[in-house]
Parts: C-alpha cells; structure tokens; sequence
C-alpha cells in the first residue's frame, strides 16, 4: 500500500492565509523529507488578509463554494456545505490517513459522521461550534448548538494536533479522554528574511507599536481604541495594518489621530521594525483560537502587548517577550498606564527573550514534523 495523507482545509496557497500555509509546510516535509505524498482537498476561495503568496505542494482537489460573501446567515449556511463536500469527497481515499482540520467551521462535526473507523487526525486552529457561542450567535443552550457540539466531539480522532498546550489540553477535556497529541504553533518562520531597507512608517527616534492583522469577532476592538487614544506622538508611533469584519470601523476612528498610521499591509520581512506587537483575545475565545500574529511577533523579535485571558495559549507561551492587559479590569487605564511608563529599555529587555523563545519554537515544528504518523501504522503514532 502506498504511504498517502489526504488535508482538508479551507483555504491553501496560493490564498495568502496562514492556517493555509502551516498545511503547505508539513505536506512539503512529508514530500521532501520522508518521499510521502499528500492530497490537499480545499475549497476556492480567495482570502483577502496577510499572508505570503506560494506555490503550493501536494496534489490538489479543489471544491467549489457556494458563497464569499459578508451576510451572517448565508455564510454559516456556505459553512455547513462547505465542510460537508470536504468530508464527503475525502471518503473516496479510502486507505489513507485524513487530517481534518478545524476550517472550515464544522468540518469535525461531518468527520464524526463520515470517518467511523478510519484512521484520522484532528488539526486544530479556530474551535467550532464553539466561535459561534463565543461571538453571541448562538446560545449555549440551543438544541442545535448542543446537538452540533455533541456531535463533533463523540468522534475518535487518532491524533490531535494543537496550536498550543493550553488548548491541546482544552481540547482533551471536550473529547473525554487523552489523545496522543502534537503541539505545532501557527505563524513560526525559519527563514527570518529581515529586510534592511527602512519603511516609509518608521522613525528610530520612536517607539513602534503595530497591529497587523485580523480584527475579527476573536478580538477586542476596543482595545485598539485604548492605544489609539493614549499614544504619545512625541515618543511612539502606532502603525495599524487591518482587515476582518471590525476593521473598516478601527480604521474610521485611528484616521487623522496624532503619532497612527494607516497602512494597507507590513510585509513579512518588515515585522521587525514593529517594537511592539499588539495581540488581542476576548476571553470568551481562550482555547478556541490562538492568535497567529503573536507567534509572528516573537518569531521576528519582537515583544507583544497581549489582551486577553492568561490562561490563553498566547500569554502561556510568550510571557516572558510581553505584558499582559487584562480584558476584564479596565483596559482604557491599563493601557493608558502602559504607554506613559513604555521605554526603549523596558522593550529591549523584553525582546532580548525572543531568540530563545523562538529557538523553542522551530523546535516545536521539528519536533512535531518528526513524530508525525506514517499512515501505515496501526498501534503507535508516534515514530
């Protein structure tokens, strides 16, 4: 029997999504370092956030979607089918290992139907049902919430995949019972290709903030606010790159305030003229997503601000690179406090445990590409 690992996600390069990239990377590990081939099944869809462009590697089946659009309903309607037709067409691999992640939302609940005995892993990145509680769409008590959620966690997958070790343990406590798990964080880079060339948006002379990426129902706009507000213009600069749904909102509010900049994008290779990253989880989401852009952040050097939970994967992992402004304890006046006591010393002492932390983390991706299951196995998942 040939060796063959059959994805399925939604998005996958060329669209320029990180969860999409993390897929490409470990089919092109199996591809060059073990000889294993592997079909990607995704949905054609474009992507319109950050993210670097690549060629993709696998074999690949592309599904139609019905629907790219912004409306609520048509776009949880788009996710039921869209995670159906991706179950649906992956059961003709019939003796493959199918990793199925958690995009689109509901994927998991359709492999809990279709997959029955097969041998599965469970890629997580964003949780659902779960996000759809956690935005307020649905109540924890509706029968189809609770049916959905049942559903999706009486599955077996053989082998989880994490974003982190607070969520592989969330996780673990959903399913009832351990599952041989591995841990790969989203948004590492091994090739830190750092640009010398200065951007248009930076000053040595200040202090640099940034957000740069999604602000979506995950994220606290108002903690942006908070930053926006209580910048120093003489000593910081704030450069806001933004997209999702909250994003046309932010950019109307930031226009024209002292010491913030506006931009359409930060290239990968300009991360590290950001001093500070600021990271942003609502409570309500801890474990169902871990923000990417914090793991970029540190990658690349530098420090974060992170909003959150503490018990979030984000402030778990990356403490010692950050500060902590706690989402239920005021965050206009934390953040006020913050940025009036902020110094080039206090951000140097921060990101000077970057190298470390990021040494720890490909070590992570090594480490979790190597003990990946070959699909013959049967007993052990582990090599």
């Amino acid at each position: 029997m040939p060796e063959h690992f059959v994805f399925l996600t939604r998005h996958y390069p060329p669209s320029p999504n990180i969860n999409g990239e993390s897929v490409c990377d470990l089919v092109e590990y199996l591809q060059q370092e073990r000889g294993i081939r592997s079909t990607v099944v995704f949905t054609d869809r474009s992507f319109a956030g950050g993210g670097k462009r690549r060629e993709p590697a696998g074999d690949l089946v592309r599904l139609w979607t019905p629907y790219q659009g912004t409306n609520a309903l048509l776009r949880f309607f788009t996710f039921f089918f869209d995670g159906f037709l991706l179950a649906w067409t992956s059961r003709k691999y019939r003796n493959s290992w199918i990793v199925c992640t958690t995009s689109p939302p509901l994927l998991p609940f359709w492999a809990t139907l279709f997959f029955g005995k097969r041998k599965w892993a469970l890629w997580a990145f964003d949780l659902f049902p779960e996000g759809f509680h956690a935005t307020g769409l649905i109540g924890e008590k509706n029968p189809f919430y609770r049916f959905v959620k049942r559903i999706t966690y009486r599955g077996h997958p053989d082998l989880l995949i994490a974003l982190g070790p607070r969520q592989a343990a969330h996780l673990c406590r959903e399913y009832g019972h351990p599952i041989p798990t591995l841990v790969l964080p989203c948004g590492v880079f091994f090739d830190l290709d750092k640009s010398d060339e200065r951007p248009a948006w930076y000053d040595p002379e200040k202090i640099i903030l940034g957000y740069c990426g999604n602000v979506g129902d995950p994220h606290n706009p108002d903690f942006i606010r908070a930053a926006i507000d209580n910048l120093d213009p003489d000593k910081q600069r704030l450069v806001l790159a933004l997209y999702g749904n909250q994003a046309p909102a932010l950019k109307q509010y930031a226009a024209g305030k002292p010491g913030v900049l506006l931009v359409e994008s930060v290239p990968r290779n300009q991360l590290h003229f950001i001093a500070v990253h600021l990271v942003t989880l609502r409570r309500s989401w801890t474990h169902i997503a871990v923000p990417s852009k914090a793991v970029s952040a540190v990658s690349m050097g530098g420090a974060i601000l992170f909003c959150g939970d503490r018990d979030s994967d984000n402030w778990y992992m990356f403490q010692q690179a950050g500060w902590f402004i706690d989402e239920q304890a005021g965050i206009h006046e934390q953040v006020a406090r913050f940025l009036q006591t902020l110094s080039p010393e206090a951000v140097r002492e921060k990101q000077s445990a970057t190298p470390e932390l990021n040494r720890k983390l490909q070590e992570a991706i090594r480490s979790g590409y190597a003990q990946f299951p070959r699909p013959q196995q049967s007993g052990l998942f582990f090599e």
